[in-house]
């Protein structure tokens, strides 16, 4: 080798060596060493994996923007604004003892922004920066996630899951939905809080299946279905999703202590973990490990499909009204997982990308709701009246109660389909399902709460859909 060869292939940052600069080793060690330190646990030092000073100095940016008033209403500076101020109340959610099973951290994403706001103390230009990026009008941030969810959530799922254990669990799941809604419907006339508001402002969010796959969605579609905006239907609907999450990982907690040593009230009461009292186990219909990363080319292939999807879903609902474009999304992506129309690469991109929205920018969209959809006047109104609380522990209750009895019915244990099935449906949904299944000590029910919550949430929808042209 000469020595002009030599030094082109040996000088750093010389460019013109025909080798690549680096192997695939240093590209591998470099990610490798940026997981080992962003991938540390939140703690009392670090805040989103970053150590607190960082994330300091990264919230002092925008707070300064903010009060100088020099934040542009661009995308980019709106994921700096949403990501941060959610990561700040999720952190301070997750570091109270006891309350953060109990879904503190989303309590407060959802709660704090819109109270600060309304007793002045949220900056204006955050405020107006948050909605601008969240509004599905404007930025469209809520499309962004909703289409993400829906699509990676069931091309996620494992289809023995849908084939198998959802012909059975479609019993106790859909006979609870019918019920809790007729129940409720007609203790809201007896109450005189009245039969439609009962059904579609406790009874339906109560079962929606969480805030990001059921609150938004279900805004948007009463807005289509009854008039106004979306604004003031999230505020009607997100307290009563509040409290029945409170209530039901109480309830979790109870069943835990009711069988924490194998009690068996009645034959096929406790399985112990175990849902199905016929030939089968849970392990037949694990779900694949949540994803943690992927490439870059994985992560892309996953927005893609899951943006199609929601505009494939738009499109029918231009042609065939009377179902949201989301409920199209909905039935296209099982459609799609049940018969196989899709080659396993493609669904694991989504799962992938899924994984990345959800675990990365659920607090920034909860923040972004708060702004932008929830009223704080109308909370308190809703508060005010003692049927409303009422009417959400009706629901909670009747959805623990009826769905055991239907699961026990149709060979299933009673403790663990109240768990999967009613308390899945009734809790927050992603947070909501990892306390329930804590609070019970039944984690290998997590893969069920997961159907519960996004598939008989998406049932909701539709039912939703359905009954708004009658008692709209």
């Amino acid at each position: 080798m000469s020595v002009e060869s030599h030094d082109r292939a040996t000088v750093p940052g010389n460019h013109t060596s025909d080798s690549p600069q680096g192997t695939s080793a240093d590209v591998n060690g470099a990610a490798a060493a940026a997981s080992a330190e962003f991938d540390k646990p939140e703690s009392w030092t670090r805040i989103m994996g970053l150590p607190l000073h960082w994330f300091a100095i990264f919230f002092v940016v925008i707070a300064a923007c903010a009060v100088l008033d020099v934040l542009p209403n661009t995308m980019l500076v709106s994921f700096a604004v949403v990501i941060l101020v959610g990561g700040l109340l999720n952190w301070i959610g997750g570091r109270v003892p006891v309350l953060r099973n109990y879904g503190l951290p989303t309590v407060l994403a959802i709660l704090t922004p819109t109270v600060l706001l309304h007793f002045g103390l949220f900056p204006e230009s955050f405020a107006e920066n948050m909605e601008i990026f969240t509004d599905g009008s404007e930025i469209g941030f809520i499309d962004f996630y909703v289409a993400s969810l829906i699509a990676g959530s069931i091309l996620g799922m494992p289809r023995a899951l849908l084939l198998k254990v959802c012909a059975r669990i479609a019993v106790p799941l859909l006979g609870t939905i019918a019920v809790v809604f007729v129940l409720i419907g007609t203790l809201g006339a007896v109450l005189g809080f009245g039969m439609r508001e009962a059904v579609l402002f406790v009874a339906a969010p109560v079962m929606g299946g969480g805030v990001g796959a059921g609150i938004v969605p279900m805004s948007g579609i009463y807005a289509d279905q009854l008039g106004g905006d979306a604004y003031s239907f999230v505020a009607q609907l997100i307290p009563a999703v509040i409290i029945a999450n409170i209530l039901t990982i109480f309830c979790a907690g109870v069943f835990n202590g009711m069988t924490y040593k194998g009690q068996q009230f009645f034959l096929g009461f406790n399985g112990n973990g175990q849902i199905v009292r016929v030939e089968g186990s849970a392990d037949q219909f694990k779900a694949k490990p949540k994803p943690t990363g992927g490439t870059f080319n994985v992560l892309a292939i996953g927005l893609t499909t899951a943006a199609t999807l929601f505009l494939a879903g738009t499109l029918i609902a231009e042609f065939v009204p009377g179902l949201h474009a989301y409920a199209w999304t909905i039935l296209l992506a099982a459609t799609i997982k049940i018969f196989g129309l899709m080659p396993a690469a493609f669904e694991d991109a989504v799962s992938t990308w899924f994984g990345f929205v959800s675990g990365t920018l659920t607090p920034a969209l909860l923040v972004g709701i708060s702004i932008t959809y929830f009223e704080f006047d109308e909370l308190g109104a809703l508060l005010s009246d003692w049927r409303y609380p009422v009417l959400v522990l009706a629901a909670v209750l009747t959805a623990v109660i009826v769905s055991g009895a239907l699961g026990w019915l149709v060979k299933m244990y009673y403790a663990e389909t109240s768990i999967a099935i009613g308390m899945g449906m009734t809790d927050m949904g992603g947070t909501g399902d990892v306390a329930v299944v804590s609070a019970a000590n039944r984690l290998e029910l997590m893969p069920f709460l997961q159907v519960s919550s996004r598939i008989g949430g998406a049932i909701v929808l539709l039912v939703v859909s359905l009954l708004l042209p009658v008692i709209g």
